[in-house]
Parts: structure tokens; sequence; C-alpha cells
């Protein structure tokens, strides 16, 4: 009998070496919500233990998924003013999360900070030491403003879940603060607190990020030399 022939596109044999960046931008594809060496593995068109060899961990996957999406990303340039250099880096960083679900969360409890992360981080922290801020504080504004960027991110993230009621119902978690939070359940002073937390709720997270962010911009500002 002859050989099946082999389909058009593939070549027969071994796959051709892969590179660290090949696996990242596997890990990157697949996404951090189904990020695991199988599936890397199966993105790659390896075996599993020909990706043991280069990355030893899952985290390893993460931190180069990661490192490539944050280089990748358009950060701003200073310019001349300091609180809209970080309103737009945050928004980069809050748009880096919506590009990538799952990453505000695993940022968090990485064991290793990805390098593009850290460069970023004192490339801004620089910045704002030029800008008149000290260094303890210009590192205090960057990690504060990530932090927040990741938290809110993640809770938000949290509450478009759907998860089952004691009823089997499925729901998710914004309709479930939406009736915790009801004004209609509330002691009448707390109506018109009510009817904030609605719009908040119901609103585009982005926008409450921003909120919070410009709280936050007010007290860095008292940090600068007057």
């Amino acid at each position: 009998m002859s050989a099946t022939p082999a389909r058009p596109g593939l070549r027969p044999g071994r796959r051709p070496s892969f590179s660290l960046g090949d696996i990242a931008e596997a890990a990157l594809a697949v996404g951090f919500h189904d990020l695991t060496m199988a599936a890397v593995a199966d993105r790659l068109g390896v075996k599993h233990s020909s990706l043991y060899r280069r990355v030893p961990s899952r985290d390893d996957l993460v931190i180069a998924a990661m490192d490539l999406a944050v280089r990748r990303a358009d950060w701003p340039e200073a310019g001349s003013d300091w609180r809209a250099y970080l309103e737009e880096t945050a928004d980069v960083v809050w748009n880096l999360f919506a590009a990538n679900p799952g990453m505000a969360g695993l940022i968090q409890d990485l064991p290793r900070t990805p390098p593009s992360v850290t460069r970023v981080f004192y490339a801004t922290a620089r910045e704002l030491a030029g800008f008149g801020f000290g260094p303890q504080d210009a590192v205090l504004v960057v990690d504060t403003l990530t932090d927040l960027a990741a938290d809110v991110y993640v809770g938000w993230e949290r509450l478009s879940r759907e998860r089952a009621t004691a009823s089997g119902e499925r729901v998710t978690g914004i309709e479930q603060m939406r009736e915790s939070w009801s004004g209609e359940h509330a002691v009448p002073e707390a109506v018109p607190f009510a009817a904030v937390l609605r719009t908040i709720i119901d609103g585009d997270p982005h926008d409450w990020f921003r909120d919070k962010l410009a709280l936050f911009l007010d007290g860095a500002a008292t940090r600068l030399p007057s």
C-alpha cells in the first residue's frame, strides 16, 4: 500500500524548535482564564514534555504572557502635566486588563514580577520624580494606581460572573448586588445614596475607576512641594 500523503500545509516529522517568544505568543492567545501547560503545548503543536523543558511551571507561562502584553501596550509620554500623564497611564493599565481577561487577578498572585512591568513601573516613577515627587511618594503613587486598577477590575470581573441562587436560578453578581443595595430596602435617609450606588452598579466600571482615581490624585497632589 502507498503511504498516506501529508495534509496540505503540514510537514511530516518533528516540529521546528520553538522560542520563549513563541511560548509567550501562544500563552497570550490561549488567554489567562484558560492558561495551562497543556493548552499552550496544544497551541504550539508540541508535546507537553517539550514545553516543560522551556518553562517549568504555569507561573512562568503567566509571566511570559504578561510580559508580552505589557511590552506591546502603548504607554504615554509624560508631557508637562503630571496628572494628565497618570490618568493616561491608568487608562492603559485598565485597557490591558480589559483586553486580557483574568490578568488583573493573576498579577497580584505571581511569585515574580514580569520584567516589562518593573521597567514601566520605574519609568513612571522617574517621570513623577521629574515633576517634583520624592522617591518614596513617586513609588507610592505608582503602586497605588496599579493596585486601584487591579482591585476595581477584579471586583467587576467577579460581579459579572453568573452564580446559582438557592432556588437554582442563575444570576450575575451584579444583579444580586443591585437587589441588596436597592433603595426600597434602605432607610429613608439612605435613599439618595442608594440612587448613587444604583448608578455605579449599572454603569461602566471604567467610569467608576476614573472617579476613584480622581479622588486619589487629589490626595497625591498634596505630596508635591508647594
